[in-house]
C-alpha cells in the first residue's frame, strides 16, 4: 500500500483533474459562440458574446465597451479568469438603475449554469458518474478501433514474453507504451483518472493492489469507495472478450478441413514506437543536419535513416482520441512501411582507367552548385554590376567555396570506392590528380612531385579551365575571359592547400 502522504497527493491529483475539466467547461460557457438547436434554444452558453450585444444597446459612448471587447488575455491570467473578468467589466458598463429583461434572464442563466457545473464537478458526484464507464475502457497494446473507428470489439493487452528475433513484435519493444482504448469516447476521462500518478505509482497500480486509501481523502463513505473500486476494476480485469461485425476476420485452415477464426488487431504500442522513431526524422537536429549534408553530398558523422515509399493510414476524423489515446497523440496516423525488397544500386564509377577527374560525372554531381554561381553572375551581367565591389566579391567567393567543397567531397567518394590503398599508382590519371585523391602517398613519384608546390598550381589551372567551360556551355550563357579562368584557379588553390594539409595530417 502507498503511504498516507502519497495517498493525499494522489487524491489531490484526482481533484485537480476534475477541477480542470470544470474550469474548461465554464470557460467554454463564457467564451463560445452561441449555438441554437432546431427549437431555437441556445445550447452552449455563449454568455459573454450575448452579454456584449445587450450592453452595446445601452451605451452612447462605446470607447470603454470597445476596449473590453477587443482586450487580449494577459499571460499572467488563466483563460477562465480572463473570461470571468470580461463578464464583470461588461456588466459594470450597464447604466445604474437600467432594467433589461434580457439582461436579467442572462444573469440568471449564467448563475444557474455556474452552479450546475460546480455541482457536476464535485469530486464525489463526478467519480460516481464516470466510474461506471470504466467498463468501456481497455488498457491495451492491440486496439480494436484501429481497425474500424466504430467497432465495439474488445481490445487486447499483450502480456506474453516469448519472442522470436526474426520478427518485430510488440513484446520485442524495449520501452512499450500501453494504450488506452474505449468503445465510447465519452468514457475517456475516467481513463485519464486511472493514469494519474505520484512518484511513479498510478491510480490504476493502486487499484490492482486493492489499495483504495487515496479515495478516503475524497469521501468517508466506505460503501461508495467499494462501488468505485468494483467499477474501476473493469478497465483492467474484464474477462469478457468479444468481436464485432465491423472487425476484420480471417479463416485460417488447420487439419481435417477445420479452421480457426482469427481476429487481426493492430498493435498500437508497436505503431506508436514506429511513430516516435519516424518523428526523429524531423525533430532530431543531428538527423536533420545529416540529411542536409547528404542532400548536398557532404560528409556527416551521423547516419541518416530513411523509410522510402512509406504510406499513411488515417484513423477516425477530427477527434482521433475516439479510437485510443495514443492514436490521438499520433493525430490519427498509422505509418505503413513498404515491403518491397531493396533496389540494386550501382557501386559508382572507378577512376583507375580514366584519364581525368574533370569529366561528365563531376559536372553532373556539382550541377546545382555551378548553376547557383552561374545565376548570380548572369544577374550581375544583366544589371551591369561589377564583381569587384567587396560584398559582391564576397558572395562570389562563397559560392566558389561551395563548389570546391562539393568537389573535394566527390573526390573522397571516388577514393572510398577503391578497396586498395595506393590504387592511384596504377591509374591513368595525371600525377597531380593522383595526389589529390591520395595525398598521403610516400612513393618516389609522390615524393619527387611534392618537393615543390607546382602540382597544386597545375591542378588549380585545370580546375579553373573546367569551371569556366561549365559556366559558358549553355545558350545565352556567360562569356568567360582568360582572366576569369585564372581567378577561379587562384580561389581554388587556397581551398586546395587547406584540403591537402588536412588530409596529410589526419590520414
Amino acid at each position: 500500500m502507498i503511504n498516507e502522504e502519497a495517498a493525499k497527493a494522489l487524491a489531490q491529483e484526482i481533484k485537480a483533474y476534475i477541477r480542470g475539466r470544470r474550469d474548461k467547461k465554464v470557460e467554454t460557457l463564457l467564451k463560445a459562440k452561441p449555438k441554437k438547436n432546431k427549437q431555437g434554444v441556445i445550447t452552449n452558453g455563449g454568455i459573454n458574446i450575448r452579454l456584449a450585444e445587450i450592453v452595446e444597446k445601452h451605451l452612447d459612448d462605446k470607447s470603454d465597451y470597445s476596449a473590453i471587447v477587443k482586450s487580449k488575455k494577459d499571460k499572467n491570467k488563466t483563460a477562465l479568469e480572463f473570461q470571468k473578468n470580461k463578464y464583470k467589466k461588461l456588466l459594470s458598463l450597464i447604466p445604474e438603475g437600467k432594467i433589461d429583461t434580457a439582461l436579467l434572464d442572462l444573469k440568471n442563466e449564467w448563475e444557474s449554469l455556474s452552479q450546475s457545473c460546480e455541482a457536476e464537478h464535485d469530486p464525489v458526484t463526478w467519480l460516481t458518474e464516470y466510474a461506471v464507464k470504466a467498463k468501456d475502457i481497455s488498457f491495451a497494446t492491440h486496439v480494436g478501433k484501429l481497425t474500424h473507428s466504430s467497432s465495439k470489439g474488445s481490445s487486447i493487452l499483450d502480456t506474453t514474453t516469448e519472442k522470436n528475433d526474426h520478427y518485430l513484435t510488440t513484446n520485442s519493444l524495449n520501452h512499450m507504451v500501453i494504450d488506452t482504448a474505449s468503445s465510447n469516447a465519452a468514457s475517456l476521462p475516467i481513463a485519464a483518472i486511472l493514469q494519474l500518478s505520484v512518484d511513479g505509482t498510478s491510480v490504476l497500480d493502486c487499484l490492482k493492489d486493492n489499495d483504495t486509501s487515496f479515495f478516503k481523502h475524497i469521501t468517508n463513505n466506505d460503501e461508495q469507495i467499494t462501488v468505485w473500486h468494483e467499477q474501476l476494476k473493469q478497465a483492467y480485469d474484464s474477462s469478457q472478450k468479444k468481436s464485432y461485425f465491423l472487425s476484420k476476420q480471417t479463416y485460417f485452415p488447420i487439419n481435417d478441413g477445420q479452421y480457426h477464426l482469427l481476429l487481426p488487431l493492430k498493435s498500437s504500442s508497436l505503431i506508436h514506437a514506429l511513430h516516435l522513431e519516424h518523428r526523429k526524422y524531423w525533430d532530431d537536429e543531428e538527423r536533420v543536419f545529416a540529411r542536409t549534408q547528404k542532400s548536398a553530398q557532404k560528409y556527416s558523422s551521423t547516419e541518416t535513416i530513411a523509410y522510402p515509399n512509406k504510406a499513411i493510414l488515417h484513423v477516425t476524423g477530427s477527434n482521433h482520441s475516439n479510437a485510443s489515446s495514443l492514436n490521438g497523440q499520433r493525430s490519427g496516423r498509422i505509418s505503413l512501411l513498404s515491403s518491397m525488397p531493396p533496389q540494386w544500386q550501382s557501386k559508382g564509377a572507378s577512376y583507375i582507367k580514366r584519364i581525368s577527374v574533370f569529366d561528365k560525372n563531376l559536372t553532373y554531381e556539382l550541377n546545382d552548385e555551378i548553376t547557383d554561381l552561374k545565376k548570380y553572375l548572369l544577374l550581375l551581367k544583366k544589371k551591369q554590376l561589377s564583381m569587384s565591389k567587396p560584398e559582391r566579391e564576397a558572395t562570389v567567393v562563397r559560392k566558389l567555396q561551395w563548389i570546391s567543397e562539393s568537389f573535394f567531397d566527390y573526390t573522397q567518394r571516388i577514393n572510398m570506392r577503391e578497396a586498395k590503398e595506393g590504387w592511384t599508382c596504377n591509374s591513368l590519371l595525371p600525377v597531380e590528380q593522383q595526389l589529390l585523391l591520395e595525398p598521403w602517398r610516400d612513393d618516389d613519384i609522390a615524393k619527387n612531385t611534392k618537393m615543390n608546390k607546382e602540382w597544386q598550381e597545375k591542378l588549380s589551372k585545370s580546375y579553373g579551365k573546367w569551371l569556366s567551360k561549365q559556366l559558358t556551355k549553355d545558350k545565352g550563357a556567360l562569356i568567360m575571359k582568360p582572366i576569369h579562368t585564372v581567378l577561379w584557379g587562384e580561389y581554388f588553390l587556397n581551398d586546395l592547400r587547406e584540403f591537402i594539409a588536412i588530409q596529410e595530417v589526419t590520414l
